[in-house]
């Protein structure tokens, strides 16, 4: 949140005429009410970013396998990521979401590459602040903490694909030089 995915992806996709798949955030139908409530409503929260995700990039490999690269402002991990965060403490929901994780995981095509965007929280709660999105206003400094905190312990472990770490700390939005730089960083794969 706020690192500067979506700029990132649509500016890459742009750059190498490729597609771009973007989080459809806005289709989630509990996501305010996670930000107001963040315990009663964590599961369904996260199951349905589960099966958005995992549909949005079943989708995309079906239509571009003939066709161009495709960038994603989003990886099929986050989930994971999430919900290891805001489930933890309710056992039988966690257990069903980690079985569920794990087959949806499973029918989706791995990532060539993967451009995880370091930010301290700090910034990342100012941006998440900035950009003033209705469902997000709930949002607490502790939450985005533990997120940021979640991300980089599971990207120091991840091995599915290359990772390719930017700190973005010192961008404040793509400029046509910085997003060289990260087409460099992209490039040298």
């Amino acid at each position: 949140m706020g690192s500067g995915k979506t700029t990132t992806a649509r500016l890459l996709a742009e750059r190498y005429h490729s597609n771009l798949l973007h989080e459809e955030t806005k289709l989630h139908p509990f996501i305010s009410d996670f930000y107001t409530d963040s315990k009663k409503y964590a599961f369904e929260t996260e199951i349905n970013f589960l099966l958005i995700h995992y549909h949005q990039l079943m989708k995309a490999d079906g239509a571009s396998l003939f066709n161009s690269d495709v960038y994603a402002d989003f990886l099929f991990d986050k989930d994971w990521i999430f919900a290891d965060v805001t489930l933890r403490g309710n056992e039988r929901e966690y257990k069903l979401f980690s079985e569920l994780f794990s087959y949806f995981k499973k029918r989706i095509r791995k990532p060539d590459l993967v451009v995880y965007l370091r930010a301290p929280t700090d910034l990342i709660f100012e941006r998440i602040r900035k950009r003033g999105r209705e469902f997000e206003k709930g949002i607490e400094f502790t939450y985005v903490e533990a997120m940021n905190s979640a991300y980089e312990k599971f990207f120091g472990n991840y091995k599915e694909a290359e990772v390719k770490v930017i700190n973005v700390s010192d961008i404040d939005g793509v400029s046509e030089d910085e997003l060289a730089r990260i087409v460099d960083v992209v490039r040298k794969r």
